[in-house]
């Protein structure tokens, strides 16, 4: 039957369409809380009109609050440009035009020239400061008319995307402008070289905040409960990879669902991340019985050095949806026919442990069953390289095909689910004692700590009602803690779902749980400091 499913699902496998949809996505600047993300959503709804497909634009307000997380200011960048001149010698220009990236979203405006201090990771006072760190708390604590920031994390030649998501209501200060890691390495090192150096920048920054909100995009099927296929549209121009790709395989979902017979509901939406999915549970026609999330899929993975990744949701969580995804990704994926003409893959891909950072944190908070489609790393993750140049629209469209395959399963192989489940939970047994070997975690460790049986079922009400994200945690916690917090590995993921969701059905040692559950090596005190750090968080939101 899998074979009869799948070669079905192959007539609508459309690399040109994946195109040209991609093309219409990423020609939007879609940051969060600007017009850009609403011409894209309208684009979106427009082309599924047109396909006899109906759907719905739900407006959520900026400010908005629900459980931690608050909605972003609307705001809309104007035009931008930066030049910087090295003793009188212009050594670098952008505009917002060739480089979408350059102001920071939610950047307040203003221009001027100054000569630019180089503060690097420690904060200095001036009107025109260099500086790197947690861009939030630089943009809190700095007097400065400019900041220009930089960032090791992402590509060293590329204008790196960064965003200070402020409120409505929050101060409007310094003008945010970022630059490649090359150029403030450049920049750095002519103020320590020995001679007298004059470094000048001139800045110009027009932005527009209005009250346009939020859009979130809705297409549903069925008066059941159902699947929801996930993707955030948001992100800057170009977005390519993060997440132009995503929406476009979701785009082909609906499309295909619509031209096929199905027995079960579904619903495909479209996102600004976090922010308008935590209202999903007001508008969704019935609570979901499982989601995939699709974020980041289908790059040439030669260019972005990127594995395509499934994310399961956390080992405490009962879970099905991880399964019959897995069997998808295998029976599309491996498209390559070793020596002996054994099916092998045609792309790398893989499985992971639960880490955050989509749109499926906030269903799994809600007890849904919940994995991710994920490609990890990405070459030009954040920053003005992400272009459309870097994806395969044959991989994206086979992307959609085996989403649509695992919900196929998961409904139409009832009777086989327990076998999947059971099977692919061996697999990830095996995953686990292959993974600690290499990487020479204890095994002793895994075996007393790593969750054996799920602690909790399907519910019918949420666990947590949203995630706690960063800012979140900035706040409660205090700057100093935050600083020396989030520098160790895995700790926000543990933060912001993990111990949040594992304290709310008692768990009593989900710290232990959570380092064998992802390898983590943690040192002792990097165990008692995230102890300490989860104690004040605890007290706070009073679990």
């Amino acid at each position: 039957m899998i074979n009869q499913i799948y070669n079905e699902l192959l007539k609508f496998v459309k690399p040109l369409k994946a195109q040209e949809i991609l093309s219409m996505i990423t020609k939007h600047h879609r940051l969060q809380g600007s017009k850009g993300l609403w011409d894209s959503v309208k684009s979106i709804q427009e082309y599924l009109d047109s396909i006899g497909i109906e759907s719905r634009i739900i407006r959520v307000e900026s400010g908005a609050e629900k459980g931690h997380i608050v909605t972003p200011v609307s705001w809309d960048p104007i035009e931008a440009s930066l030049e910087i001149k090295i003793n009188d010698k212009l050594v670098a220009r952008f505009d917002l035009e060739n480089h979408p990236t350059l102001l920071s979203a939610h950047s307040p405006g203003g221009e001027g020239c100054s000569e630019l201090r180089v503060c690097g990771e420690k904060l200095c006072d001036d009107r025109a400061i260099l500086v790197t760190g947690y861009l939030y708390d630089i943009y809190l604590r700095s007097d400065a008319d400019l900041i220009i920031y930089y960032t090791s994390s992402r590509y060293h030649d590329a204008v790196p995307y960064t965003g200070l998501f402020l409120k409505p209501g929050d101060k409007k200060k310094s003008v945010v402008m970022n630059i490649p890691y090359s150029l403030a390495t450049r920049i750095i090192s002519k103020t320590i070289s020995g001679k007298k150096q004059k470094i000048q920048v001139c800045w110009k920054a027009k932005v527009r905040y209005h009250d346009l909100g939020l859009p979130v995009l809705i297409s549903c099927n069925g008066s059941d409960p159902g699947i929801v296929f996930i993707s955030h549209i948001c992100h800057p121009k170009p977005g390519a990879h993060d997440n132009a790709s995503g929406s476009t395989a979701n785009i082909l979902i609906a499309e295909t669902l619509s031209k096929k017979e199905t027995n079960y509901s579904y619903c495909n939406v479209w996102v600004p991340e976090y922010t308008g999915t935590v209202f999903l549970d007001k508008y969704l026609p019935w609570r979901p019985l499982a989601v995939i999330n699709l974020d980041m899929i289908g790059s040439k993975q030669y260019i972005t050095n990127s594995t395509l990744t499934l994310v399961n949701p956390p080992r405490f969580m009962y879970s099905e949806i991880p399964a019959v995804t897995w069997i998808s990704m295998q029976k599309v994926f491996d498209s390559v026919k070793s020596f002996s003409n054994i099916a092998q893959p045609g792309i790398r891909y893989g499985i992971s442990p639960y880490t955050m950072g989509s749109d499926h944190d906030v269903f799994i908070g809600w007890a849904i069953d919940s994995v991710m489609y994920n490609e990890w790393p990405s070459k030009y993750y954040h920053t003005d390289k992400d272009t459309p140049e870097t994806i395969d629209p044959k991989s994206v469209a086979y992307t959609s095909i085996s989403a649509i395959l695992a919900a196929e399963l998961y409904f139409k192989k009832r009777d086989k689910i327990e076998e999947y489940r059971k099977l692919y939970e061996n697999y990830v047994k095996t995953w686990y004692r292959s993974q600690a070997i290499r990487n020479e975690f204890s095994l002793s460790y895994l075996s007393r700590y790593l969750i054996k049986k799920p602690l909790i079922t399907k519910l019918e009400e949420p666990l947590i009602e949203t995630p706690l994200l960063g800012r979140k945690i900035y706040k409660i916690i205090g700057r100093e803690e935050y600083l020396k917090t989030i520098k160790i590995s895995g700790a926000y993921t543990y933060l912001a779902v993990y111990a949040f969701m594992a304290e709310k059905i008692g768990s009593k040692e989900h710290i232990k749980h959570y380092k064998a559950e992802l390898l983590i090596p943690m040192k002792k005190k990097e165990e008692k400091q995230l102890k300490k750090v989860w104690e004040i968080i605890k007290s706070n939101i009073k679990i």
